[in-house]
């Protein structure tokens, strides 16, 4: 089965991208051009967005030599990815761990 993504442009920089989900269900945007030196095996579902999954060097090279394309995360070429990234935590969020945590070690000395 031939592998065609839904191309679409990235708002930050206007280059050619496609969805994927990750593993953890999350969207990812990808290069939309097969890269020689990818670390991502995309593979397309019934849902009609592919699933892309983080290959070993070894397994890429494989992948390549048997013709399959290996392409890489859009957040690596783009150079407005941090904008899009998302923050592990808000700050706020964190001083409320730092907090507990800080109240759990003080019971546990008490």
């Amino acid at each position: 089965m031939t592998f065609t993504p839904k191309a679409t442009k990235c708002m930050a920089c206007g280059a050619a991208i496609f969805f994927c989900r990750t593993s953890n269900s999350e969207r990812m945007p990808v290069e939309f051009e097969p890269n020689p030196t990818g670390n991502l095996a995309v593979t397309p579902k019934s849902d009609g967005l592919p699933e892309a999954v983080v290959i070993r060097p070894g397994q890429a090279a494989g992948m390549r030599a048997a013709g399959l394309p290996t392409y890489v995360s859009h957040f690596a070429a783009c150079p407005m990815a941090d904008e899009f990234r998302r923050k592990a935590r808000h700050k706020s969020t964190v001083d409320t761990y730092r907090r507990n945590a800080a109240a759990r070690s003080r019971a546990r000395r008490a």
